[in-house]
């Protein structure tokens, strides 16, 4: 293919400048046997402006730089599934669809599990979700194409010795790894719009659909990531047990107790988020963040430096989130709240991309429904989405308990 765009580029470069050597030799007779015309002239210029330049991005494109582009086979694929796509959306076409996603080797079910989504779409999806899950804007995200993933984590690090340079060398321990396994779940929403809503050609169908599906698959996914119990959901890390340092094992994530159930002590509050904050080791503590719902966030922007005076937490600054202690804030509002003389975990502190993994299903489907709800058109939006904790030395939690 490559081959063939180099030898038309050269063919049409040379018949070009074929064109131009014929067109100056018939000006030179016409000037000479009419002599010179200041109209003329000037006309003459500006052709030969605009040949030089079509000469100048020919010679650069004959030698292999990108001034003239081709659609890839890939690109006008992608184009005409879109296309094909929108056009199922509006009047229900699917033997087309069907037909191009038999040729594009894309997997389908048909009417039971709906049609992919196109790429293009599909990241605009998970762009929008990214901007509206706390969660996801901290945590390692991973498009998979299977139903589950295996991770292998290190417990620790392995053991070292010194040693001399002829001295015997002990043998040291191995160390433990630890695999996790992460299924993914099936996650839907079913918006419905009116047929008269859908013929309107002036409606952008794609960005219609696309928030009607993010804003009801955010929220959930959102709680799951943090209080889910794994059952056709993902796990979230307060679903874990958490116990005092003393306690600590894998499988369970250490806490941090106020000493006051529902609220943070009455004497020096502040000691308390130093306390979770130096509970974790320094490995983690380079991209740390907290995370709270918004009524531990008001108890949060009270507390003060009592040697200076100063509040700990400090506002946002352009793009930048607000921080206490050094470390960005992110507001999850599916944590517990923190209420009056009742134990509860609405305080986290961690390195949450080394301490929690997503996973998604990159294929997502759609089922147009124009039968259920009449006079609706339903759209049956579904996609695959899994998350657990895979380092719990990474995260520490702020309990507010006696």
């Amino acid at each position: 293919m490559t081959q063939d765009i180099r030898q038309t580029i050269d063919a049409l470069y040379d018949a070009f400048a074929q064109f131009k050597e014929t067109n100056n030799e018939r000006l030179i007779s016409l000037e000479s046997k009419y002599g010179a015309d200041p109209l003329l002239e000037e006309k003459l210029g500006r052709i030969n402006a605009q040949l030089d330049k079509a000469e100048e991005a020919l010679q650069r494109s004959r030698n292999g730089q990108k001034y003239l582009s081709f659609p890839s086979a890939l690109e006008t694929e992608k184009e005409e599934h879109k296309a094909l796509f929108l056009t199922y959306l509006r009047k229900g076409q699917e033997t087309s669809l069907q037909s191009f996603e038999r040729k594009a080797l894309s997997s389908t079910s048909g009417q039971d599990g709906g049609y992919l989504i196109p790429a293009p779409s599909v990241d605009r999806i998970f762009a929008i979700l990214t901007a509206n899950s706390p969660m996801r804007q901290v945590t390692r995200c991973e498009r998979i194409s299977t139903d589950a993933v295996d991770i292998l984590v290190d417990k620790d690090l392995p053991d070292a010795n010194w040693t001399a340079e002829t001295a015997t060398r002990a043998e040291t321990n191995t160390k433990e790894i630890a695999q996790v396994r992460i299924p993914v779940h099936e996650l839907y929403a079913n918006p419905r719009a009116t047929q008269k809503l859908l013929d309107d050609a002036q409606i952008d169908l794609e960005s219609w659909l696309i928030s009607r599906v993010t804003e009801k698959m955010a929220a959930l996914e959102n709680a799951a990531f943090i209080t889910g119990d794994g059952k056709k959901k993902p796990k979230g890390f307060l679903a874990y047990e958490t116990v005092q340092k003393d306690a600590w094992e894998w499988g369970k994530l250490e806490h941090v107790k106020s000493g006051v159930n529902g609220a943070f002590p009455e004497e020096h509050p502040g000691d308390f988020v130093l306390d979770v904050m130096h509970s974790l080791r320094s490995p983690y503590l380079q991209g740390a963040a907290w995370m709270m719902p918004r009524s531990t966030l008001a108890e949060v922007r009270k507390l003060k430096d009592p040697s200076t005076g100063h509040y700990l937490w400090q506002p946002s600054l352009d793009k930048t989130p607000a921080t206490l202690l050094g470390f960005p804030i992110l507001i999850a509002d599916d944590m517990p709240d923190l209420v009056a003389e009742t134990a509860s975990s609405s305080l986290a502190f961690g390195n949450f991309f080394s301490a929690y993994q997503i996973v998604d299903r990159q294929d997502l489907r759609v089922l147009r429904d124009p039968y259920s709800a009449k006079p609706y058109v339903e759209f049956y939006a579904t996609r695959r989405v899994g998350g657990d904790v895979v380092n719990f030395e990474a995260l520490k939690i702020g309990r507010f308990e006696q």
